[in-house]
């Protein structure tokens, strides 16, 4: 497989629920993930202003949720998917300097060839005063296989912020213990699910009602976190054990 032949698995559109935008259970069965992502990406949506670049964009997941906060959108891939608008890496950005105000760098960086200068280029095409909002995972399972490389404690996520310049402004687990069970016994249900469905011939995630069984407690939990006050940061056994970590950047004024 060349490397424009590389697809990203992305989750699908979001859905958009009092301005937070959550994954669609239509479209994913593990939500507790996304509700994370997406109340953070919400608590931070301040800084999403201007210019944007969708590094590594896949489908766009979050498109309907930033296309109303800035003023143009560039998304970049190294798939030739519907929306991207330019072919390429994000260790290798064909864009001049300070091009963008806001940069979305979400699950891309274990990805890369070179994690380091990847960060080097999201620095190099932000203005200055600009922010890059960054997530990727810590304990979580192998995908896009054979183009994974490589997981991130958040100490290691903030030292490479910082190694390349960019001054952190925030940084927030993506769960704790609980959320990293919960996501992970929902991917052994569905795996156990694709299993019987190659069975009996017949694809039975993507049956409606199966769906819906699986997405009412994990929409039920996500309910009760918008009920919960949660401190931002990385605190408590989130500092240990968490899928991933969540960091807004900036990058210092000239």
């Amino acid at each position: 497989m060349s490397d424009q032949e590389r697809i990203r698995h992305r989750q699908g559109k979001v859905r958009i629920r009092h301005g937070v935008p959550y994954s669609d259970r239509d479209t994913t069965l593990s939500l507790l993930p996304g509700a994370a992502m997406g109340e953070w990406l919400h608590r931070n949506s301040h800084v999403v202003v201007g210019a944007l670049l969708d590094a590594g964009s896949g489908n766009q997941p979050f498109a309907d949720w930033y296309d109303a906060q800035v003023e143009r959108v560039v998304a970049l891939d190294a798939a030739p998917l519907e929306g991207v608008s330019v072919l390429g890496f994000a260790d290798q950005l064909p864009f001049r300097a300070g091009s963008f105000d806001t940069v979305l760098c979400t699950e891309v960086l274990e990805h890369v060839t070179n994690a380091e200068r990847a960060c080097a280029e999201l620095f190099r095409v932000l203005r200055p005063g600009g922010h890059l909002l960054v997530t990727v995972p810590y304990l979580y399972p192998t995908h896009e296989a054979p183009y994974d490389f490589r997981r991130f404690t958040h100490y290691g996520l903030r030292s490479l912020l910082e190694r390349h310049g960019l001054e952190v402004v925030s940084l927030d687990a993506k769960g704790g213990p609980a959320l990293l069970l919960a996501h992970y016994v929902v991917l052994a249900v569905q795996a156990g699910l694709e299993a019987l469905g190659s069975v009996l011939g017949r694809p039975i995630t993507r049956m409606r009602a199966i769906r819906w069984l699986l997405a009412a407690p994990l929409e039920m939990a996500i309910a009760l976190r918008r009920r919960r006050s949660r401190p931002p940061g990385v605190r408590g056994p989130a500092t240990r054990v968490s899928l991933g970590y969540m960091a807004v950047a900036r990058k210092p004024d000239a």
